[in-house]
């Protein structure tokens, strides 16, 4: 049903629309890629078809709700909601890619999706609703070189509370020694991800696997992507 007061852009207002994304893109170097009316306009930092995959496999399980912190320009929250029919909300702090998100989320008409302008911390964490399935992606080792071990396992914790089904999780690694923060971290010895699952178990998830691997950073070392269930 489409209410009366619903409108749209046409002519050169919606010409003029598509050319804002287009300058936005420009401004700065997206980390998603980035579609506009189905064309590729911009390939993004990191390719995304490796978690992409991951993510594909917990989504057929049938979720009615996804969550997506640190969403960037939104690629998973997008494809979710299109592909899967799920209520997805994505959260971010940087304006920049927020706006870009919001604005593709529209022009490509997008209604199953949203997104919020949020700082992702652990008091903002306990104060969401439950989401069948979480997507923490490239998120939590910021967190963890910014506030400690002991404050990432808390946010952990929290993020557990809100994780009905399913977390779809890719962090930064200790052994990514081209990336400043990598010596920040806690050092996860010689098999990272070993130390990553047993990180999330300690903080209360179960059934943690390595679903996948992806690309690091501007780097040829290969994350896990991990799915654990709380």
């Amino acid at each position: 049903m489409r209410l009366p007061l619903e409108g749209e852009f046409s002519g050169l207002t919606h010409r003029l629309h598509q050319f804002v994304i287009r300058r936005l893109v420009k401004q700065f170097e997206p980390y998603h890629p980035i579609s506009l009316n189905g064309e590729m306009i911009a390939a993004g930092e990191r390719q995304c078809s490796d978690r992409w995959a991951v993510l594909n496999k917990v989504l057929s399980e049938g979720p009615e709700t996804v969550l997506d912190l640190g969403c960037a320009e939104g690629y998973f929250v997008s494809r979710a909601a299109q592909e899967y029919g799920c209520f997805t909300l994505g959260v971010d702090a940087d304006v920049r890619r927020l706006t870009l998100a919001q604005e593709l989320n529209v022009i490509n008409k997008n209604d199953r999706a949203g997104f919020m302008y949020a700082d992702i911390n652990a008091e903002f964490v306990r104060k969401l609703p439950a989401f069948d399935v979480v997507i923490l992606l490239a998120v939590l080792h910021h967190v963890m070189y910014e506030h400690g071990l002991d404050y990432a396992r808390e946010y952990m914790k929290c993020l557990r509370e809100k994780t009905r089904k399913a977390l779809v999780f890719e962090m930064g690694q200790s052994n990514e020694r081209s990336m400043h923060w990598a010596s920040l971290l806690p050092d996860m010895g010689a098999d990272p991800h070993t130390w990553i699952i047993d990180f999330l178990i300690s903080c209360g998830f179960t059934q943690v696997v390595k679903a996948g691997e992806t690309d690091a950073y501007h780097s040829d070392l290969r994350r896990g992507v991990f799915v654990a269930r709380p």
